[in-house]
């Protein structure tokens, strides 16, 4: 990694062997354990492994919000309190397939897809067997926001500078389906406009065969550090 981008990731907590970002005071073997329970079921092995077509392969990576700093302030709510509570959020690991073997370090070229597997629990049930739309609208809002939080950490021309970030400004729901739990997902969210300050993008969650069982539209806006 270059070193401009080595120190855009400094205040960040992405986990990522492959790139290099092992932040401090990350849990033992935390990356380890998502990617080990992902291989183990058949349909998500299969997107981490290499495409037949051969594109460039996948990069697993674990989200700051799944790692987050000891002793609290932010990120609490996915990697200390779902992550955390007897059967909900058991296991998440994002990944992202580059253009070609220069894209991530070229800084001109942003990522602009990246997909969450989430493994759910019952726990995270509103009726019997179903996911809560609460937290089918919390899996895509974090997958829209990893996308920014990607880019920020690779260094990437039109990422947030230090001091500032993105936030979500509207997230529109369609429920198309049932998400069953206990069971897993993926959800995958992409860049479509960027216009000055606002990103419009869009995110739809999928189950092993892929049918999409919720999408999203999104804007988010960049903000500076008083909001």
């Amino acid at each position: 990694m270059p070193d401009e981008a080595a120190a855009a990731a400094a205040p960040f907590r992405v986990l990522c062997p492959a790139l290099g970002l092992v932040p401090a005071q990350t849990p033992p073997g935390l990356y380890e354990a998502a990617v080990r329970h992902f291989a183990a079921v058949p349909w998500c092995a299969a997107l981490l492994s290499p495409a037949a077509d051969g594109a460039e392969p996948a990069i697993a990576f674990v989200p700051q919000c799944f790692n987050p700093a000891p002793g609290g302030g932010e990120d609490q709510f996915v990697g200390a309190t779902l992550a955390r509570a007897p059967g909900a959020l058991l296991q998440m690991l994002c990944l992202f397939r580059p253009d070609d073997a220069a894209h991530v370090r070229d800084p001109a070229r942003p990522i602009g897809r990246v997909s969450t597997l989430y493994a759910l629990g019952d726990g995270l049930s509103g009726y019997r067997g179903i996911l809560h739309g609460g937290v089918v609208a919390t899996l895509m809002d974090e997958t829209l926001g990893i996308v920014h939080e990607l880019n920020a950490v690779l260094g990437k021309a039109g990422a947030a500078p230090a001091g500032a970030t993105n936030v979500t400004a509207r997230l529109a729901v369609s429920f198309r389906r049932p998400v069953p739990v206990p069971g897993h997902v993926r959800v995958t969210a992409w860049v479509c406009a960027v216009d000055g300050r606002k990103t419009r993008m869009a995110c739809e969650v999928a189950g092993p065969d892929g049918t999409v069982m919720a999408e999203a539209e999104s804007v988010w806006v960049m903000v500076g550090p008083k909001m």
